[in-house]
């Protein structure tokens, strides 16, 4: 039981001096406070802005060299079919 009674003291103790050091800001303090919060948040929400653009990106990079490849397949298949058909035909075009 004295156990638990040292440790509501001390909670109350940490309360009481929180709210009194609280109470005894000034505007300037006030201030200070509220710009480093809103730094910090603005920190955390560039750093997740900045990696959804990095997934964003790799993501685009990777669709762009499958169609790159595709392309190029493409153009290989292509030659090759005509070159089948003027071999076929039997002469250039």
């Amino acid at each position: 039981m004295d156990v638990i009674d040292r440790i509501w003291s001390w909670m109350i103790y940490t309360w009481s001096t929180a709210l009194m050091g609280i109470g005894m800001m000034t505007q300037r303090e006030w201030l200070a406070a509220g710009g480093l919060v809103i730094g910090l948040i603005a920190a955390a929400l560039g750093e997740i802005h900045r990696r959804r653009v990095a997934r964003s990106q790799e993501t685009t990079n990777a669709l762009l060299a499958q169609l790159i490849t595709a392309v190029r397949s493409d153009t290989e298949n292509r030659k090759e079919v005509k070159e089948l058909i003027t071999s076929l035909k039997g002469g250039n075009r």
